[in-house]
């Protein structure tokens, strides 16, 4: 599993619902990112933009267990440096619980289900919830936010 794959799946996921809601979020891929230590450029996954807002994504995909989840750590260190808001968006049965926790509780992890090449959240659509507070989306006003006791299906 690459990497890029679950990039390019979490950046068609952001498509679909941009485009069902006619939201004019602009989406680039790979772009720089003021620096990393030691001086090195950062590039962001995903940049997202919309009315002179600015959202970074991270993704990150760990399918079996091994320590490049460690490396979710240093990513979250970054994201807390960055010029502009930043998050992780993570998936894969690799990555310990721990280390989901500390994603979570740090108000920068968002973790998704990532199944047959395409991505999924786990309940309530938290991912596209935090894009369009980040994004200044009127959030209230779309459907999938707003079922009272319903299951929430992806958009």
């Amino acid at each position: 599993m690459s990497g890029n794959k679950f990039r390019n799946a979490v950046k068609e996921y952001i498509e679909n619902w941009n485009r069902n809601y006619n939201l004019g979020i602009k989406i680039k891929l790979e772009q720089p990112l003021g620096y990393r230590f030691l001086n090195n450029l950062r590039i962001i996954d995903i940049l997202l933009y919309r009315n002179n807002r600015f959202l970074g994504i991270e993704c990150k995909y760990q399918g079996v267990s091994g320590t490049a989840y460690q490396k979710l750590i240093y990513t979250l260190e970054d994201c807390k440096t960055t010029p502009i808001p930043t998050i992780i968006v993570f998936a894969g049965n690799g990555i310990k619980e721990d280390v989901k926790s500390k994603l979570i509780t740090s108000g920068y992890g968002i973790e998704v289900l990532y199944e047959d090449g395409l991505v999924k959240e786990k309940g309530f659509p938290v991912l596209l919830q935090r894009i369009a507070i980040e994004l200044g989306i009127d959030w209230f006003d779309i459907d999938i936010f707003n079922k009272k006791g319903e299951r929430y299906e992806n958009s």
